[in-house]
C-alpha cells in the first residue's frame, strides 16, 4: 500500500495524466509533505539552480564574455517559446497587430508575478513607461544564500543586464514595438537592495531601414578594384 493509504490512492502506474498538476494531485496523496506551497517553492529554487548551473557551465567551457552572450541568446529563445502563453495571460494573441506599450507592460507584471516577483507600473505617460520590481527571490532567496557576497555580486553583474535586455527587446520585437520604444535598465535590485527599474521611452528616431537609401545603394554601380 502506498504511504498515505486510503481507497483513493492510486499506484504510480495509474498516475499518468500527462499533466504536472494532475500528477501532483495524485502524488500528494502518497507524499503529503509536498504541499502546493512546497512544490512551488522547490520548483522555483531548482529552476534557479539550473539557470545558475547552465551559466557556470558555459562560463567554464567558453569563458565569461562568450557565456554572457550565449546566456542572452538562451533568454531570447525562451522568450519566443513562452510568448503564446504570455499573450493569453493579458487576453492577446501572438498574431495581434494592435499591441500597445501598456499591453507589453502588463505582460511583464503578470509574467514576473509567476516567479514571485512583485512588479508594478509606477509611471505611464505617452512617451514613457516605468516599472519597478521590489523583490526577486531568484537573487534574494537563492543566489544570496548560495554564494558568498562577492561571488553573488559577480554572478549578478555578469547576467542581469544581458538577461533583461534579451527578454524585453525580444518582447518589443514580438509586439512590433521595437522601432517605436527603447528599453533601458537603470536600477538593479542586486546592487541597491531596493528595486529593479525597467523603463520604456518612446523613440523619436526613425529606426526603420531607409528604403530609399537601400534602393539607391542597389542601383549604384559597383566600385572597380584598382
Amino acid at each position: 500500500m502506498p504511504r498515505g493509504g486510503g481507497k483513493n490512492v492510486k499506484s504510480c502506474r495509474e498516475m499518468r495524466h500527462n499533466s504536472f498538476i494532475e500528477n501532483m494531485r495524485e502524488l500528494q496523496k502518497v507524499h503529503p509533505e509536498y504541499t502546493w506551497e512546497r512544490a512551488y517553492n522547490d520548483a522555483m529554487e531548482l529552476w534557479t539552480l539550473h539557470d545558475y548551473a547552465a551559466f557556470k557551465t558555459m562560463e567554464g567551457e567558453v569563458g565569461t564574455d562568450r557565456a554572457v552572450y550565449l546566456y542572452g541568446k538562451m533568454w531570447e529563445l525562451r522568450s519566443h517559446l513562452e510568448w503564446p502563453g504570455l499573450c493569453a495571460v493579458v487576453g492577446k494573441k501572438p498574431t495581434d497587430k494592435d499591441w500597445t506599450i501598456h499591453d507589453l507592460a502588463m505582460i511583464i507584471v503578470k509574467s514576473f508575478a509567476l516567479f514571485g516577483n512583485p512588479v508594478e507600473i509606477v509611471e505611464e505617460t505617452p512617451d514613457r513607461v516605468t516599472l519597478r520590481c521590489y523583490d526577486c527571490p531568484y537573487t534574494t532567496q537563492v543566489i544570496w544564500n548560495l554564494l558568498p557576497p562577492d561571488e553573488a555580486e559577480a554572478y549578478n553583474q555578469a547576467i542581469q543586464v544581458e538577461c533583461n535586455y534579451a527578454i524585453f527587446e525580444t518582447y518589443l520585437k514580438l509586439t512590433g514595438l521595437y522601432d517605436k520604444w527603447v528599453f533601458n535598465f537603470p536600477s538593479q535590485l542586486c546592487l541597491t537592495n531596493q528595486y529593479c527599474e525597467f523603463t520604456f521611452v518612446r523613440s523619436k528616431l526613425d529606426r526603420k531601414p531607409k528604403k530609399a537609401a537601400a534602393k539607391a545603394a542597389a542601383k549604384a554601380p559597383a566600385r572597380r578594384s584598382k
